[in-house]
């Protein structure tokens, strides 16, 4: 087989729920050894999430688990025993990182912070994640994704301006999963910084920071006193989510040559130069009339002929399949994005494949998410054999 990305690369993974897991899941499908730390008995709380198979309840059988935790080893460890913090620094002589997402103060005084762990291993980059970050105000609060969502500025500026605020993404879990992305990047860079100088690295990553991060628009915009959309809370497209004649459709104008095609694909030539029209806060303006004439032209037409004009005069223009749909969707089954995982609660399993393709180092699922504490006695084994050899 080839050699994977990250086959020199091994982590000790402390976290749980979502981000941190979605970290070291990246890690791990492009071939970092990855012990995962799970509580006795219950495990990672992902694990009492569904979806389960024939909707039964089983620490062993959770759809989201099996996503979040392929090709990892499962060791079951109490932290609040002498002898699981024992482990772990053993574990830590070991790894080249250490990925945690307890709240701000809880590994120290587990004996497990960074100042501690580094005389142990001063090569080891340890990545903490929290809702808020290490220090401030808002340190020690509890929060799920609608409050980090709300905190990045995502709740005030999702939905109709008229209505009250949405949640974006519905009910996935985005900000984590964004997080755990951007933590796997920067524990990739922390990791490279290691080998180069010998030290490792502690990285603070907050979610609501990582969310701020993807509302560079807004912050900027808000720079200018005299820009139009300053004060408007929320920010809308028109043309945006479509209907027409058998479905909904999104289209995008972002540009003047985009403005331009838009009028030519509907038959409105007059609007090309008309001021009602040419930009966004003008169309808002004028909000009645230009989707008087959008719908006419809309309703006229199927999904697929309105894609096709989209891609005959270059606007940018989509499907709004389910998620069944895309599932079969050609694009994807060309690419083989979507793949199959055998497990063994489960049975087979779709999953979502490869983040990013590497010719050389390929992303591969070797084995499926590991069922509780599976390694234990092969992994604890393997650590005390070795110790007793030094």
């Amino acid at each position: 087989m080839t050699k994977l990305a990250l086959s020199h690369v091994k982590v000790l993974d402390l976290s749980w729920h979502i981000a941190g897991p979605y970290c070291t899941k990246i890690l791990a499908d492009y071939g970092a050894e990855v012990i995962k730390v799970e509580r006795p008995g219950t495990g990672d709380p992902s694990r009492s999430e569904g979806p389960f198979k024939n909707n039964e309840q089983n620490v062993n059988a959770s759809g989201l688990f099996a996503y979040l935790n392929n090709n990892k080893q499962s060791v079951t460890l109490d932290l609040k025993s002498v002898q699981g913090i024992d482990i772990v620094k053993r574990l830590v002589k070991e790894v080249d990182l250490l990925v945690e997402n307890f709240a701000p103060g809880v590994m120290k005084r587990l004996g497990l912070d960074y100042d501690t762990l580094k005389a142990i291993n001063p090569k080891l980059v340890m990545v903490s994640i929290t809702n808020f970050g290490q220090e401030g105000e808002f340190a020690h609060y509890k929060a799920t994704e609608i409050v980090t969502q709300a905190m990045s500025g995502f709740l005030s500026s999702v939905g109709d301006p008229h209505l009250e605020p949405v949640r974006a993404a519905g009910q996935l879990r985005m900000l984590e999963y964004v997080t755990g992305t951007f933590a796997a990047s920067s524990a990739l860079a922390a990791l490279r910084g290691a080998r180069v100088s010998g030290i490792g690295a502690h990285l603070d990553i907050s979610i609501t920071a990582t969310g701020l991060l993807q509302r560079s628009y807004p912050t900027v915009q808000n720079s200018y006193p005299t820009s139009p959309f300053k004060h408007v809370a929320r920010y809308i497209m028109l043309p945006g989510i479509e209907k027409c004649k058998d479905g909904h459709v999104g289209i995008s104008v972002l540009t003047g040559q985009h403005w331009q095609s838009f009028c030519f694909m509907i038959g409105a030539y007059e609007w090309v130069d008309d001021e009602r029209f040419t930009t966004l806060p003008q169309r808002l303006i004028h909000q009645d009339i230009f989707q008087e004439r959008l719908d006419a032209f809309l309703m006229e037409h199927t999904t697929e002929e309105v894609l096709a004009l989209g891609n005959e005069w270059r606007v940018p223009v989509t499907l709004v399949p389910t998620f069944e749909e895309l599932l079969s969707l050609d694009q994807y089954v060309e690419r083989e994005f979507f793949v199959e995982v055998t497990h063994p609660e489960l049975g087979k399993i779709t999953q979502p494949g490869a983040p990013f393709r590497m010719a050389e180092t390929p992303w591969a699922i070797r084995t499926s998410a590991p069922t509780l504490g599976e390694h234990n006695e092969i992994t604890l084994k393997a650590l005390y054999d070795k110790s007793t050899q030094i």
